[in-house]
């Protein structure tokens, strides 16, 4: 089974999302953005180990902008596909089948006033929950449910030593209570026979005995005879059905205790653990899902542990058990697949959800964006508006730029992404889906002859890329005609409004095109040590006497190399004028997220 889709209205920071789910997910978000409130949600239909008391929330997790009158009740709806293969999934959810969908079970949580309650809830104690399935109140999930479809929480503050220490909470308990099962009575008694021998040992030892008597004595004294506890220093409990409670995990070969290893070390042993545990409850049939939510785990494991680990954990699907993690970790986020992915972003008062789980891409598509997020750590996840660029020498400029006209992209949270060609449309696709402003800045590459630009059908091929995600119709064969029929100054002032920008050749030749730039560029391409004929052609464009011809420039730029004309040239153009096109590809992108 899966998770396939998760709503929540009114709560908290939440006034209405409706999020489509992958098999795992990772929720990305700055800090207070609801991210720990949409695991409650969650948790407030499936956690087993959530008491009634928690249920019942509390008049302030009503959504702030909702009417204060509790009109407007909370909500959260989840809903769960693809069960119809385990026959124990079937019986338990039949009941909760949606009526549109038979092959969708949805599993319900309402928080509402109380119908004999007149005007406004004074506390909490005048509203009621109600946890039901199938849209019919009448429906009440019991609590067999949440024991067979179950969450773990492992909070961003965890003690994983703790927990592993700890009898009770350590997940090792209950696999160590198999694997003794297996063992002979007879056996175990010998095991503790050799154990007392080790403590009469010990025991033998004056200081030890001394220990003994004194803290024995203290205790008498405290307590008094009738509430001694009789204590003793030994190995183990001499009791072997209790015996193998003292088994502990140790590291380095059984040299050390867990609680000499380091946080993130005891993180991981914490998680294969807990995967355990649900594999045996699995095995043994306590439960048919498992859903384990992990808060904020680079705060305990190093970025190269974190790829590591998660991209195991991530990669593929499981059908008995699945993942929710929180991060704002770029690291974890590049190791993430495309559409496990959900973006947590504030508007308009309320937080808004940004799922890519059916972003509309092809195989390859998905393939190029997972890899540009693995290899640049995902920076763009982050970001709060992007600039999409063909290449290095826009990319190393365009912070100059930006600061000329007096635009730190840092300090807006704006990244410039390098796509490393024209192959735009995986990545606006990527931008529509998260919601995030973005400008693409592009040539219009005209052709020789007769043959249209390439920048024409570019252009035309990413209004189609921003449709398909939208869930717009795509453009007519008649409004193709009419596109392709436009000269560049129509066509590019169109383009403009929808966030590309285009220049009528090339890169490098609008820089030479741009009054400020093009002494600099001229400067560099002087100190290249070039035969006499270009070392003239140089001259001559510089003194005027010359139009810059952009073919015998572009030769210029490939003989250098144009990340290194771009290096030279950022330090140059401190302080310049853009390109008009880049210029307002900027302040595009800045007026959005400003």
């Amino acid at each position: 089974m899966r998770l396939s889709k998760l709503i929540i209205r009114n709560f908290r920071n939440f006034r209405s999302v409706e999020i489509p789910l992958s098999d795992n997910v990772v929720l990305l978000g700055e800090n207070r953005i609801g991210k720990s409130n949409l695991l409650f949600a969650i948790r407030l239909i499936l956690d087993p180990t959530l008491p009634d008391s928690a249920r019942q929330l509390k008049l302030s997790d009503l959504w702030d902008g909702a009417p204060p009158d509790f009109s407007e009740v909370i909500e959260v709806h989840l809903e769960i596909a693809d069960f119809t293969s385990d026959l124990g999934l079937v019986a338990l959810l039949t009941d909760f089948r949606t009526a549109h969908d038979p092959t969708i079970a949805r599993l319900s949580y309402v928080f509402r006033k109380k119908a004999d309650v007149v005007g406004i809830p004074q506390s909490s104690e005048d509203c009621e929950f109600i946890v039901f399935g199938g849209g019919d109140e009448a429906r009440l999930v019991p609590s067999k449910v949440r024991r067979r479809i179950a969450i773990d929480v492992l909070d961003a503050l965890r003690d994983a030593e703790g927990q592993l220490s700890s009898w009770r909470s350590s997940p090792l308990r209950h696999l160590l209570e198999e694997a003794i099962g297996g063992i002979g009575r007879a056996d175990l008694d010998a095991v503790a026979g050799e154990l007392d021998k080790a403590t009469t040992t010990l025991e033998g030892f004056a200081t030890v005995k001394a220990l003994e008597d004194e803290l024995r004595a203290g205790i008498l004294h405290l307590s008094g005879k009738a509430h001694d506890i009789d204590a003793r220093l030994r190995f183990a409990p001499s009791d072997p059905l209790r015996l193998f409670r003292s088994i502990a995990m140790f590291i380095d070969g059984g040299k050390r205790g867990i609680a000499e290893a380091s946080l993130g070390s005891a993180n991981v042993a914490l998680l294969a653990l807990k995967l355990a545990e649900f594999a045996w409850r699995r095995k043994k049939n306590e439960r048919n899902f498992s859903l384990l939510c992990i808060e904020e785990p680079e705060a305990h494991l190093h970025p190269q542990l974190q790829r590591s680990v998660f991209k195991k954990l991530l990669s593929g699907a499981n059908a008995a058990q699945a993942l929710i993690v929180t991060s704002h970790s770029p690291t974890l986020a590049g190791v993430t697949p495309l559409r496990s992915i959900i973006q947590l972003r504030t508007r308009e008062g309320s937080t808004h959800a940004f799922s890519l789980a059916n972003l509309p891409v092809t195989p390859d598509e998905l393939d190029d964006v997972e890899r540009y997020l693995d290899a640049t750590r995902a920076e763009l996840l982050f970001a709060r508006g992007v600039i999409f660029v063909e290449g290095d020498a826009e990319e190393a400029l365009l912070p100059v730029f930006s600061s000329a006209i007096g635009h730190h992209l840092d300090d807006l949270g704006i990244t410039v992404c390098n796509v490393a060609g024209t192959n735009f449309g995986p990545y606006v696709k990527l931008a529509e889906g998260l919601g995030l402003p973005y400008a693409v800045i592009t040539d219009w590459d005209p052709l020789d002859g007769t043959k249209p630009p390439l920048g024409r059908k570019r252009t035309i091929d990413l209004w189609e890329a921003m449709l398909q995600v939208r869930g717009k119709p795509p453009l007519t064969s008649a409004q193709h005609a009419e596109w392709n029929a436009k000269a560049y100054g129509e066509f590019a002032g169109t383009a403009a409004g929808s966030g590309i920008f285009l220049n009528d050749q090339t890169f490098e030749v609008s820089v030479a095109n741009t009054p400020s730039l093009l002494s600099p560029l001229l400067d560099i391409l002087g100190d290249q040590s070039f035969g006499s004929i270009r070392t003239k052609r140089i001259a001559n464009w510089r003194a005027g006497s010359a139009t810059v011809d952009p073919s015998q420039l572009l030769a210029m730029v490939a003989d250098i190399g144009k990340g290194r004309l771009s290096a030279k040239l950022s330090k140059k153009a401190v302080g310049l004028e853009a390109p008009k096109y880049i210029s307002d590809a900027i302040g595009f992108v800045v007026s959005r997220v400003q």
